[in-house]
């Protein structure tokens, strides 16, 4: 299977098991852990319904340990609901890699992931939810893992677990992504992908997202030079995504040739 720069409309099963162990070098994804629907009328009518679409947590967690190479990281997006549901499947995966005879089948050469830390992202603005009963949701969680008991380590200084640029002022929370823009309720801001990316990979490694959606993780790569592989199932967000990463792509070489 082609690796470098790739993108698969399909279930990323497919992809997953033609995979070769220890063959990348980092994963950054957002699984689609329920149906997504926004609350806002306008927004309902406009923003495509994401489907879960049979997400399997223990074969996500078991095949990301097998594909990564040893001491590579992973990343990945969740909240307040799913967090526990994610730190336990790799706590689970790492308690059944000690046993000796194991005759799981999620386990090839005892191979498991190590969970480091809980990223935060403060959002610029909140969520609406319960208006009246409940504190406004303002941020989301990345569970930060690597490959094996010790991860690579980081590159350049070390950032903080919460997520925030630097200004002449002082510091500046990430903004959220609007629905309208790629026409999917769950993008990240390409700057804080752009930052995990680089902490954790260097220049043509390649970095896998098995849930690319609205294909950030690629923008952020090519912007980096790194490597992407990319899977999505839903055929809408891949032609809009393939759209997107070409412009991105045709944009950066004007600027090269440009400053040339």
């Amino acid at each position: 299977m082609k690796l470098d720069n790739k993108i698969y409309n399909c279930d990323n099963r497919e992809v997953f098991l033609k995979l070769r162990d220890n063959s990348i070098d980092m994963i950054l994804t957002d699984p689609p852990y329920k149906d997504y629907q926004s609350n806002r009328p306008v927004l309902h009518s406009k923003v495509k319904k994401i489907h879960e679409s049979d997400f399997d947590l223990p074969f996500f967690i078991a095949q990301s340990a097998r594909v990564l190479k040893p001491g590579g990281h992973f990343y990945c997006w969740c909240d307040h609901y799913t967090f526990p549901e994610i730190y336990n499947e790799i706590l689970n995966l790492r308690e059944i890699a000690k046993v000796t005879t194991s005759t799981d089948s999620r386990v090839k050469s005892r191979v498991f992931l190590h969970y480091k830390n809980c990223l935060i992202w403060i959002k610029n603005n909140h969520g609406s939810g319960d208006l009246r009963g409940n504190y406004a949701p303002q941020h989301e969680l990345v569970i930060f893992a690597c490959k094996g008991p010790k991860g690579r380590p980081l590159n350049g200084k070390r950032p903080s677990n919460v997520l925030f640029k630097r200004t002449d002022s002082g510091i500046e929370f990430f903004k959220r992504v609007s629905n309208y823009k790629y026409q999917h309720g769950t993008s990240k801001p390409v700057e804080i992908l752009e930052q995990f990316i680089l902490s954790s990979t260097d220049p043509g490694e390649i970095v896998f997202d098995p849930y690319a959606g609205s294909m950030s993780t690629g923008e952020a790569c090519i912007l980096n030079d790194r490597k992407y592989l990319l899977v999505e199932i839903d055929g809408d967000f891949y032609n809009s995504g393939l759209e997107r990463l070409n412009k991105v792509t045709m944009l950066k070489e004007k600027l090269e040739r440009e400053s040339q």
